[in-house]
Order: C-alpha cells, then structure tokens, then sequence
C-alpha cells in the first residue's frame, strides 16, 4: 500500500478541479456556472413629488377632487369638501386645474375667483381653500357662480314685456302689485 501524502491529494484536487471546468466550458456555460440567477426586470416605481396630490373620483362642477377629499355637502351650485391634505397642497391641486379668472393667496385662504375648468369653458367657479382648525386638514369650497344664460328676444318691446312693463315704462297688469 502507498501513502497519497499531501502531493497526491494536491493532484487529486487539481485534477478534479480541470475536469469541472472543462466539463463547464464544453457545456457553454463558462462563469455562469457559478452566478446567481438574473432578478426579472421591475417596472420602475412611480413615485409622487413632494406636496403632490393623487386625483380621486369625486367631482365638483367638472373639477376632480384629491383622492384624501370627502365630499361633506353638495347642493345644487355649491360643494363643500375636506379631508386630512395640506391646503397650500390642495391649492396647487386646484391652480393646476383651473383657467383665467383671479387667484387672490391671503394668510387665511387662496381664493379662485370667476375660474374655468379645463374641459369645461362655459361655466364659471369660485373655489376658495382654507386649513381646518389648528391648521389640520384642509377645506374647499367650490361655487357655481356662471350667470343663467339671457333670453333670446327678438325686440325691445318683448324685452319690456319680459319684465312686465310696456314700451312706454308703465306696468302691464296693475292688479298685480296689489
């Protein structure tokens, strides 16, 4: 019997090592043998800016609400809503939505005065935004404030007539008044 001693099993292992890397190499693989198996490629994250608001489902007068707003009453030219958002936030929500009109930004308010909405050209809004009490939350107010269209009349004497008075200025039914 003989002895392997530590220079037999050195060849031993070197062998063993060249056969494996021969057998990887002839089977194409090469490194790969060893590398972790590639992460499928993520869809990148969508992430929102600082202060940036997430549009809900609720509308007010073609306005789309935040998400984090509830509608606490809607009449039929007004709506109120609130909810737990920033108002400077909110603000920045609504003047990314509105057209023309003025924007009046004071201590207590922003205030949106005679706005269109994108999509909506004829009608008119007021929108005024406040913080709730102690600064928590905000609040919205959004009036409806287009004037009613005017009749189409065809003269001046129709137009009298319209508002109950004759071309000369007298009323057309006295028994009226009484």
């Amino acid at each position: 019997m003989t002895s392997a001693g530590p220079r037999g099993l050195g060849r031993h292992l070197s062998l063993s090592v060249l056969m494996t890397l021969a057998w990887a190499c002839r089977s194409g693989k090469g490194d790969a043998v060893d590398a972790a198996p590639a992460a499928p490629s993520a869809a990148p994250v969508d992430r929102l800016a600082p202060g940036e608001l997430i549009p809900g489902t609720a509308k007010a007068f073609g306005i789309v609400l935040p998400r984090d707003l509830q509608v606490d009453q809607a009449l039929t030219d007004v709506v109120f809503a609130s909810g737990p958002i920033n108002a400077a936030d909110l603000a920045n929500y609504v003047r990314a939505r509105v057209t023309e009109g003025d924007v009046s930004v004071g201590a207590t308010a922003t205030v949106f005065d005679k706005v269109k909405v994108n999509g909506a050209p004829n009608r008119l809004l007021f929108v005024r935004i406040y913080a709730g009490p102690m600064g928590r939350g905000a609040h919205v107010e959004v009036r409806d404030v287009t004037p009613p269209p005017l009749p189409d009349l065809p003269n001046v004497e129709s137009r009298w007539k319209q508002v109950g008075l004759s071309p000369d200025g007298k009323l057309l039914d006295p028994q009226h008044l009484k």
